[in-house]
């Protein structure tokens, strides 16, 4: 430490001041970031002011307007002229006053942090509770999503087998009206066909062989259209009708199967679609988490910074105003530390020559 003729006659008035600027300035700084989720703040503010060794003083506003500038600025040259009674009794009640005031402080501190952390839990777990509640209403909405494309898919489904339906309805009753039709032909030439059979039977066997070419043609083109005619009577249709109907529904049941599969693999596609969707909503929004916390990290080490700087600037003894190196943080908050305890070792060493 320097010698007494070294020692910058600073007022301890400016001294408290100082001090209570700097405070004032830390507690506004940890008032901007309240909103943030991380608690690891308070303890990194604690955990700096109690390396720094800084003992934050807060005046009482009643006891400073009963006191005077006059009484604040004694000097360690003015301590020396007054008697030593008087210096020990203004001594003694400043370091009460001094000692009340910091337990106050560090009690406000204290119950400040223990607020601050119970606030912060409380914010958590309703953060908690709204992302719980926010995901449910999530998983609501992709149901009700899902749900509402299965009914879509399902009801294009019933209608495009509707409209088959009717068609084949259609084809049926066109075929149905044409089969009445050959019915009513067929009805209104019988009675010529069992008259041209009789009149065949009539006749000898060797005297169509005598006629001319076009009777013989005519009656073997009858002769063919009559085997036709019991062809097609001995056929049976009703088994061809059977069968075909057999077709048709393996068909409409391939259809319907082919049909559900790829109804099945468009609803997972759609799940896939919208999982992919989440996924990259959740990246986004751990992106932006990120870049929130490394620019709230950024503005937090900034603010300590200047803090510091502050400190070093108000707080370094005279010797090391003229210094032009650049220093580091620790340097800076030991310079502090060492003014600090200066001035604590020259109060102690101010109390032994006038003891």
């Amino acid at each position: 430490y320097l010698s007494s003729g070294d020692v910058p006659k600073r007022q301890f008035k400016d001294l408290n001041l100082t001090l209570l600027q700097a405070n004032i300035q830390t507690h506004t700084m940890e008032i901007e970031n309240v909103d943030e989720k991380e608690e690891s703040r308070a303890f990194f503010y604690r955990k700096l002011l109690e390396n720094a060794k800084v003992y934050i003083k807060e005046i009482d506003r009643r006891d400073s307007r009963s006191k005077s500038i006059s009484d604040l600025s004694i000097s360690y040259d003015e301590c020396r002229s007054l008697t030593p009674s008087t210096i020990s009794i203004h001594n003694e009640d400043m370091n009460q006053e001094f000692l009340s005031a910091r337990q106050h402080c560090h009690q406000r501190l204290m119950s400040c942090s223990r607020k601050k952390l119970s606030l912060l839990s409380i914010y958590d777990k309703h953060d908690k509770q709204y992302s719980k509640f926010q995901k449910f209403l999530d998983d609501l909405d992709s149901k009700r999503r899902t749900s509402i494309r299965r009914y879509q898919i399902e009801l294009k489904d019933y209608l495009l087998k509707r409209l088959e339906a009717d068609q084949l309805k259609q084809e049926v009753n066109i075929l149905n009206k044409k089969v009445r039709e050959f019915d009513e032909e067929r009805q209104h030439y019988l009675h010529i066909v069992n008259l041209i059979e009789k009149t065949i039977r009539l006749f000898p066997s060797g005297l169509l062989q005598k006629e001319s070419s076009g009777v013989k043609s005519l009656i073997s083109r009858y002769e063919t259209l009559n085997e036709s005619r019991k062809k097609f009577e001995k056929r049976d249709y009703q088994k061809e009708k059977i069968k075909c109907q057999k077709e048709f529904s393996q068909f409409l049941i391939d259809h319907n199967i082919r049909t559900a599969k790829l109804s099945t693999h468009v609803a997972q596609l759609y799940d896939k679609l919208e999982d992919l969707e989440k996924e990259s909503i959740n990246l986004e929004q751990k992106l932006i988490n990120q870049m929130d916390l490394q620019r709230s990290r950024t503005t937090i080490i900034s603010q300590v910074e200047a803090c510091i700087n502050y400190l070093f600037e108000h707080y370094r003894l005279s010797h090391q105003t003229k210094l032009t190196e650049d220093y580091t943080f620790s340097q800076k908050l030991k310079t502090v530390q060492d003014f600090i305890l200066y001035r604590m070792d020259l109060v102690q060493r101010g109390k032994q020559i006038l003891n």
